[in-house]
């Protein structure tokens, strides 16, 4: 019953209204009957039925005509499909998907961003968790006002407030000169995007029919996937990657790290743009009523998809919608402002919230709720908590291996020496003697002064990153310009020395060594394999269903975290991210479907933005406690993983099929 590439070849056997040769019929009850002109009911037959009792001539295909789905669903299935599928679906697929590519460069873009900004903005360990957690906190606020404000106000007019927010503060961030007003702004920004995923997947698909939603939603997700992986090019091509060029860059006026964020803002910007042309979602405007303006929109969306066919007329006109319906939500008195400006969003999103969010825990929704959150929260903690236990290990193991490589300088003698414009790398001296010895234009890089003598040397424009001077004696030197700032004398004898010009500004200790290169490897190659497992599932999410494909990906991946014990290399860690994400992608593609499908109309983005706010709250958790999962036995994260993910496999079996679901 699919509507075509074109939308014109299947209008006919697509058609559940007649205009001329069905004598007048239209919807008039909830109960899947039909009535003529005259009032007279009239049996559609048994379900896919092509012909009425007493007059064979007239074909009236009954396929969602069902006792128990709305009329409204039933019409708009057939509106849509008469409307065809095509150039306006792609159309709308690249605008909402830059919006959906967005959601990930929001949360991708602090593990660059942070090896750069913490030396400009001064952050410690603590104020660079802040940092991580904030993005989730927004997205969770954001979630759950603009669900609900998408319920009420339209799916379109939420949506582009909600991308307008993320990109504005997203360019804003990059001007911020301090830390506590740049963590405002991307509190603002997380809130904009966390508020634009739930109203994606409602918007979209409320623009194709029942038999092609699965694999058109699998298409959307792979945007997802491509955002992540913009974020890792635009960063290899902008963000130093050393740890010495950062601190160079840092004196720049205006940092490669904000001119990575500007960039970073521009698919919301593009995809606010795209947004503005675009129609409201003609399914919520039934629902509210506009009954006409639905119908202006359908045969938009055929005029887009049959451009090269310009005699075709669209069959449905305003006289044929069904009457005597009811209407889950008629609420015109939205205030003025609503879907203008940001404060107003809030406002208003937050008053609504509650009204819709209590209806997802009365029947019939109750069951469907607490599963999905049960899910949400397993997916969620798993994934989001394996992403930074997989670079946090692979730094660990770096680590390791360039501390095995350190060399030792044991019991020996620098008379006279001139160290200049040099770099001192790795480097441990224990129990030697400095004496008269010149260090000029120096960069320290952990290096270890452990029971030395240092006598008459002189230290000028020197920079150090976790240079320590331990239980040694410093007498009658002279440091000029240098970073040796009281913290790296540790249990040290000093005598009559001279500090001049230390280096200003932020006297927190940064490591030089940032493993940008592997950050990237890590990011890239595991975005990658979402792709191809994206694709696949689109080719299987409409012939399997939502729940197999969500029960046996969650499964897998669950039996798949065994492995993380043989992990014991870089390239043992980036293999299995790359193997896990392939298998775990299919699973969540299948939850955002399935969640989008669950619900009515009117609670269809609340409901979604309830969930997407579980799941920050869930990447948070998973965060910590795999963040404290990095210097433990590998058994840990493995066996965590394991039953988590199990958890939200086994719940995943009981969860009803939304495929026959009609929006």
């Amino acid at each position: 019953m699919s509507g075509g590439g074109g939308g014109g070849d299947g209008l006919e056997s697509a058609s559940l209204v007649r205009h001329s040769s069905s004598g007048g019929r239209s919807y008039m009850s909830e109960g899947g009957t039909m009535k003529d002109a005259d009032g007279n009911s009239v049996s559609g037959g048994p379900r896919g039925s092509t012909g009425t009792p007493g007059n064979p001539d007239i074909v009236d295909e009954l396929d969602y005509v069902e006792s128990d789905v709305p009329l409204l669903s039933q019409f708009h299935e057939d509106a849509i499909q008469q409307a065809g599928t095509g150039a306006f679906q792609r159309l709308l697929l690249m605008v909402v998907g830059l919006g959906l590519a967005a959601d990930t460069i929001e949360l991708f873009v602090v593990a660059y961003v942070i090896p750069s900004a913490e030396v400009e903005l001064c952050m410690s360990g603590t104020d660079k968790g802040w940092l991580a957690a904030i993005t989730f906190v927004g997205m969770m606020i954001g979630a759950m006002i603009w669900g609900s404000l998408s319920d009420n106000v339209g799916r379109r007019r939420a949506l582009l407030s909600a991308l307008f927010v993320n990109a504005l503060f997203g360019i804003m961030t990059a001007f911020m000169p301090t830390y506590g007003i740049f963590m405002t702004t991307r509190l603002c920004s997380g809130i904009g995007i966390g508020g634009g995923i739930p109203i994606v997947f409602a918007y979209y698909c409320e623009f194709v029919s029942r038999a092609e939603r699965g694999r058109h939603l699998s298409w959307l997700l792979v945007f997802w996937a491509i955002g992540g992986v913009f974020t890792a090019l635009m960063a290899w091509a902008i963000i130093p990657r050393t740890g010495i060029t950062v601190v160079l860059d840092e004196q720049h006026h205006f940092s490669s790290w904000r001119v990575f964020l500007v960039v970073c803002s521009l698919p919301s910007f593009a995809a606010v743009i795209g947004l503005y042309f675009m129609p409201e979602s003609p399914r919520f405007l039934l629902e509210k009523g506009r009954d006409v303006e639905a119908i202006m929109v359908y045969k938009k969306i055929f005029k887009w998809n049959n451009a090269q066919n310009p005699g075709a007329e669209y069959q449905l006109t305003e006289l044929e919608l069904p009457s005597g319906t009811h209407r889950p939500i008629r609420n015109h008195n939205i205030p003025q402002g609503v879907g203008k400006n940001f404060i107003s969003d809030l406002s208003y999103g937050l008053d609504q919230f509650w009204g819709l969010f209590f209806q997802l825990f009365l029947p019939p929704y109750l069951k469907t709720t607490c599963m999905l959150l049960v899910i949400w929260f397993t997916c969620a903690f798993g994934f989001y908590g394996l992403s930074v236990w997989f670079p946090e290990y692979i730094k660990l193991l770096k680590s390791e291996t360039y501390d095995k490589h350190a060399t030792i300088i044991r019991d020996d003698i620098f008379l006279h020496q001139v160290f200049n414009d040099t770099r001192l790398d790795n480097v441990h001296y224990i129990n030697t003697t400095f004496n008269n010895v010149s260090f000029n234009k120096v960069v320290f890089n952990h290096v270890l002064f452990l029971n030395c003598d240092i006598f008459d040397s002189f230290f000028s424009d020197i920079r150090s990153s976790k240079t320590f001077f331990r239980s040694s004696y410093i007498s009658h030197n002279t440091f000029i310009d240098t970073d040796f700032y009281n913290y790296r004398f540790q249990n040290c004898q000093s005598d009559n020395n001279t500090f001049r010009a230390l280096v200003p500004g932020c006297t927190l200790d940064f490591d030089y060594n940032i493993h940008y290169k592997e950050i990237f490897q890590e990011n890239l190659i595991g975005q990658l394999t979402i792709i191809p497992g994206t694709l696949l599932t689109s080719l299987l999410m409409d012939k399997l269903g939502r729940v197999r494909i969500l029960s046996t990906s969650m499964i897998l991946s669950s039996v798949s975290a065994f492995f993380i014990w043989f992990l014991d290399s870089k390239v043992g860690v980036i293999v299995f991210e790359a193997v896990f994400n392939f298998i775990f992608i299919s699973g969540w593609n299948a939850l955002d479907i399935a969640s989008t499908e669950a619900f009515p109309t009117h609670i269809r983005t609340t409901a979604y933005g309830f969930l997407s706010a579980v799941s920050r709250i869930a990447g948070v958790l998973g965060s910590l406690c795999f963040g404290q999962f990095i210097y433990s036995s590998r058994a840990i994260p493995m066996l965590t993983t394991t039953v988590v993910l199990l958890l939200g496999g086994l719940v995943s079996l009981k969860l009803p099929e939304t495929r026959e679901n009609l929006l």
